[in-house]
């Protein structure tokens, strides 16, 4: 087996294959090491597959609010075993191709923990293998939790490989995670339950909107508990005591699963400082070209950089061809983190890009605030949504758009509007005079702005 390469990359996902396709293309050595099978946390544990069990979820909800306007004798029901089936279906052959598609390539890729055992050389499985360059995008890991049973835990990928729904499930955390997983569950038929530590739900969110969301959320029937610490978790034969303090008061609250939700952290189990990498719970610490301060030979993407981009699909994308360009070409580009928007996939889903009501007041930005109520419009209504809001926050000044927040279905395409908008600064008055496709969803853009 080779030993010497141009480039190593450690893991397998959206930034590690974007930088390695790219750099590949310039007739670089590379190696791709991951212990986990190639493709990375959103093509196999994360985004996707979630997405196929929101979709489906999704739809039968959609049917059932549907009944009584053209759809009846609906005794529809979400079979388990075959909706996980399903997910495999794209998740097996998503790895498999993308691992076919590499060595195709002449990448070597292999599965195996890789530990640095100097500036410039790691250790996998025994073998030392040394490059010209680096590049760390292993990901990160559900974080640690300081309280007695937290080994009983599952998180993201255990939630997802689940071979029966479990009758009740206590999710610990009020991130998007725990969100998501939370409604897919409730939707699926469990009996659900969120802790969160703070006094709310998805707190990087806008504050108006994620209060009719959690209204949402408690009329499906998901129970909510916030300002709540978990103090420990016990086991017994079938079932767990989840044990929590919240105002003073003790609580138990019994489940058949208890799911991490509560934040994720850089995994650095990669011998760091043998490299002489400094890091942080964050990722790796770069500088503007995602080098690494401590060791030019090392440069960070994804989830692993400690940037200021938000850790998201697209951005490690970004900040994967942003590494490989720097690493073919010298430190000449740096990655652009305007106007990044992300989708809590709930139903509806709440989409949101830039600044919040909360921020613009933090930090005194004069501006004009356009929000409404959008379940009386034509396509919630035909949708029998139960509520629909939106916010976009304007520069008083200069009329352009720093912030759009929507909670309603197809929220996730048409915040992709306002994210270009932001991105390329463009105003009010050309967004009102761009003519789209009618009746949509992006359509309802002019009455949020006008």
């Amino acid at each position: 087996m080779e030993t010497k390469f141009d480039l190593i990359i450690i893991g397998s996902g959206s930034a590690a294959t974007t930088a390695a396709f790219k750099v590949l293309g310039e007739g670089k050595k590379i190696a791709v090491i991951d212990q986990k099978p190639t493709g990375g946390t959103c093509a196999l544990r994360g985004c996707d597959p979630k997405k196929i069990l929101v979709g489906v979820t999704d739809s039968l909800e959609s049917a059932k609010r549907l009944r009584g306007h053209g759809i009846s004798n609906l005794a529809g029901s979400i079979d388990w075993g075959e909706l996980m089936a399903f997910k495999a279906s794209f998740t097996e052959s998503m790895s498999k191709g993308i691992e076919e598609s590499l060595v195709k390539n002449g990448i070597l890729v292999i599965h195996d923990r890789a530990k640095f055992t100097g500036p410039k050389s790691i250790d996998v499985d025994g073998r030392v293998l040394e490059a010209g360059q680096f590049l760390i995008a292993s990901g990160v890991r559900a974080a640690k939790l300081d309280f007695p049973g937290s080994e009983y835990l599952i998180d993201n990928e255990g939630f997802l490989s689940m071979p029966e729904l479990p009758k009740k499930i206590v999710f610990i955390g009020g991130g998007y995670i725990s969100v998501e997983f939370a409604s897919i569950a409730r939707k699926a038929g469990s009996d659900v339950t969120i802790i969160q530590h703070s006094d709310r739900l998805l707190v990087n969110f806008d504050k108006e909107m994620v209060e009719v969301l959690t209204s949402l959320l408690v009329e499906s029937g998901i129970r909510i508990v916030t300002s709540a610490s978990v103090k420990e978790i016990k086991r017994s034969a079938d079932s767990y005591s989840v044990s929590l303090s919240r105002e003073g008061k003790d609580e138990l609250v019994s489940a058949d699963l208890v799911v991490h939700g509560a934040g994720r952290e850089f995994d650095s189990d990669m011998g760091l400082d043998a490299a002489q990498v400094k890091w942080s719970r964050k990722g790796v610490t770069v500088n503007a070209y995602l080098q690494s301060v401590s060791n030019p030979l090392v440069y960070a993407a994804g989830d692993s950089a400690d940037t200021d981009g938000p850790k998201l699909t697209p951005v490690a994308v970004m900040e994967g061809h942003t590494a490989a360009e720097n690493f073919l070409h010298g430190n000449t580009l740096k990655t652009n983190y305007t106007g990044i928007p992300t989708t809590v996939f709930t139903s509806p889903p709440l989409a949101m890009v830039g600044i919040t009501g909360e921020e613009a007041a933090r930090k005194n930005i004069a501006v004009t605030i356009k929000k409404g109520e959008m379940t009386n419009w034509y396509n919630s209504r035909r949708r029998g949504i139960l509520k629909a809001f939106y916010k976009v926050i304007l520069d008083t000044d200069s009329n352009k758009i720093l912030g759009a927040h929507i909670l309603g279905e197809n929220s996730e395409e048409v915040i992709n509007i306002f994210a270009l908008a932001i991105r390329l600064n463009i105003d009010v008055k050309t967004l009102i005079s761009t003519p789209f496709t009618y009746p949509s969803d992006t359509n309802d853009i002019r009455y949020m702005i006008d």
